[in-house]
């Protein structure tokens, strides 16, 4: 559906929509028998992006990422969603990289794939977890550190498979930056469907600030306000 949408996400990285264009690379994730699957393109990589290769994949869960680079060159590799294990991550927005890479232990730094910021934010989180064993904990003190830094944006939208994790937030001391940050939802033929702006003129709902949306196989919605 999204490929045939009023307002595509082909749109989103070709014109200055929100902040665009979101052209430095696209990328896709997919559940196939419960296993991830990834396709990204860079940018600098290809002549082209092949957003067609979307519309043959099937699937209950799709992570769709546009990127708008800011640190980390325009490349496949920099572009998201980024895996580790069972869980899958997207990130719009910015954190300190440099400082935040010294919260991830040795195992994790050598995890890294990308040059990116928000993969450090994704290990981050998968660090915490290893230790707390509680997901929502994990985010919850990921973006405590986080928030000791320089960062803008801190929406991302994390899975396991099973779930979905949905959050919205961004640094307020940068009034113009809300609408980038802004995030959407709509029910739609027994889907549900996240974006940064809204693909139809349907009545799609917004995420607030600081609200982590837990959706489960059922389409069941959990909310809870981290700060």
């Amino acid at each position: 559906w999204i490929t045939e949408a009023p307002t595509p996400f082909k749109i989103f990285s070709e014109k200055r929509l929100n902040g665009g264009p979101h052209n430095s690379g696209w990328g896709v994730a997919w559940l196939v028998k419960n296993k991830w699957k990834i396709f990204k393109e860079g940018k600098n990589n290809v002549e082209r992006f092949h957003f067609e290769k979307i519309k043959n994949l099937q699937s209950k869960t799709f992570l769709v990422h546009l990127r708008h680079a800011s640190i980390g060159a325009e490349t496949t590799r920099n572009a998201h969603p980024f895996i580790y294990k069972n869980w899958v991550f997207e990130h719009n927005g910015g954190i300190s990289r440099k400082n935040i890479i010294n919260h991830l232990n040795e195992k994790f730094r050598k995890t890294l794939t990308s040059e990116t910021d928000s993969e450090v934010f994704f290990l981050l989180i998968m660090q915490l977890l290893e230790e707390k064993e509680d997901i929502v904990k994990a985010i919850k003190d990921a973006l405590n550190i986080v928030k000791r830094y320089k960062y803008n944006g801190l929406k991302f939208i994390l899975s396991d498979g099973k779930n979905l994790y949905v959050f919205r937030d961004y640094n307020t001391k940068l009034k113009e930056k809300e609408s980038y940050y802004s995030l959407h939802y709509l029910f739609k033929n027994d889907q549900i469907i996240f974006s940064s702006d809204p693909l139809s003129s349907e009545k799609w709902k917004t995420v607030g600030l600081n609200d982590l949306f837990i959706v489960n196989k059922k389409l069941k919605i959990r909310k809870i306000k981290i700060m």
